[in-house]
């Protein structure tokens, strides 16, 4: 099953006096490329709801030589989340509402912001499917959610 659909035109791509387009939630761009800054500030100031702050949920200390952060299946994941419209909220740079959740600029590991659960409805493994990173491999996302699960366990 396919879940993510590419937009009408790139982000950004008008004439130049207009406003940059506002993807729809949940919408993603061809797979390697990400939302851009100006993108996501549109989306931002749409969106309307005031910054929020995230911080660590993972229940794990932060590891600034994380082995995850060279981890193909991370970094896969990583370029999943910065081509859809998801990452634009979800920055806290930008403005994103909903950093409380989880935030791509949480450093050393970004997904250290994310709790458990944040993690199980981004992978669609509950009843939260809106909410779910509209991926064209969700097999692959559920595995990785499902080993940093038992990662935190272990921890």
């Amino acid at each position: 099953m396919v879940f993510f659909s590419f937009l009408a035109c790139a982000p950004g791509e008008r004439d130049s006096g207009a406003a940059p387009y506002v993807p729809r939630h949940n919408e993603c761009l061809p797979e390697g490329e990400a939302m851009s800054e100006a993108t996501c500030r549109a989306v931002v100031e749409e969106d309307g709801r005031l910054p929020t702050h995230g911080g660590n949920k993972s229940g794990t200390e932060p590891d600034p030589v994380d082995p995850r952060l060279s981890d193909p299946e991370f970094l896969w994941m990583t370029a999943e989340v910065r081509r859809c419209t998801c990452s634009c909220c979800h920055t806290e740079s930008w403005g994103g509402p909903g950093v409380y959740y989880w935030n791509l600029e949480f450093a050393p590991v970004w997904t250290d912001s994310a709790s458990s659960w944040t993690l199980s409805v981004f992978a669609g493994l509950t009843g939260e499917a809106n909410q779910t990173l509209p991926t064209d491999d969700l097999e692959r996302l559920q595995a990785w959610v499902e080993a940093e699960g038992i990662r935190r366990e272990a921890r």
